[in-house]
């Protein structure tokens, strides 16, 4: 797909990172049996979405929505992004030059454990409803992106562009890589979070999930908040997150 060479683009991990940054979305269906507009409207709803190891989003929906009707019959879906918290001061009032992507995708229909675990390790909340009948995950298929950074400032790609669609390995270790490193490497890990966010190394903090763009830390202390540090590159498998991970401490140690 053809992108604008004259204006700064963000890269394809820059993009993944403003959607795990996002705590909610828009999400645009094609009405099928809605009470208020005919077929083929264009409807919006806002979703509460989970970002998959590669960067494909994840769908935890109830049949009784609007938006999942819609979809059963019609798989095909864009969702905006911001990247901002909604809890956070910048997201009261969105400027024109601030940055949005729109992704572009079907939603497939999934009973994967590796899904669910994913969507509930970014939304524990969801543990009170996810196993309510009427609610299913689904993994969106990106077809493509297109992200708008502000006045002048584009950049389409194509869902192979996206996605990182070599990361099988990461997937697979990535229980292995959070008990690891929660065992024998916490004194690492505090002082990663030290370095990189001027927490305090005393709470505890522990790796709550790695993704091939970054990773979420948090503690056990009732009312702590997880958040995220971003790799300086994308990492593809165990070796690649070791590689980082060690690299990272050594800077956070000089």
């Amino acid at each position: 797909m053809a992108e604008d060479q004259t204006s700064p683009a963000a890269s394809a991990s820059d993009l993944r990172r403003m959607c795990r940054r996002s705590c909610s979305a828009v999400l645009a269906t094609t009405a099928i049996g809605h009470k208020q507009v005919d077929d083929g409207w264009p409807v919006a709803s806002m979703v509460v979405p989970a970002i998959d190891l590669d960067g494909a989003p994840i769908l935890l929906i109830s049949d009784l929505a609007d938006h999942t009707r819609h979809l059963k019959a019609d798989a095909r879906l864009s969702m905006l992004f911001t990247g901002s918290d909604p809890a956070s001061n910048d997201a009261s009032r969105i400027e024109t030059d601030h940055p949005r992507l729109t992704l572009f995708g079907r939603a497939i229909p999934t009973t994967s454990a590796d899904i669910r675990n994913r969507y509930l390790l970014a939304n524990p909340d969801a543990a009170q409803y996810v196993n309510f009948g009427d609610f299913g995950f689904y993994r969106v298929a990106v077809e493509a992106a297109y992200w708008v950074g502000g006045f002048g400032k584009q950049r389409r790609l194509s869902g192979a562009q996206f996605i990182v669609d070599d990361c099988q390995a990461l997937r697979e270790s990535h229980d292995d890589i959070l008990d690891h490193m929660n065992t024998d490497h916490l004194d690492a890990i505090a002082d990663i979070v030290a370095h990189q966010t001027g927490h305090s190394k005393q709470p505890g903090w522990k790796m709550k999930s790695i993704d091939c763009d970054g990773m979420v830390l948090g503690t056990d202390l009732t009312g702590s908040l997880p958040f995220r540090i971003e790799f300086p590159q994308t990492v593809l498998n165990p070796s690649d997150a070791r590689q980082i991970l060690v690299e990272m401490s050594k800077i956070s140690r000089a």
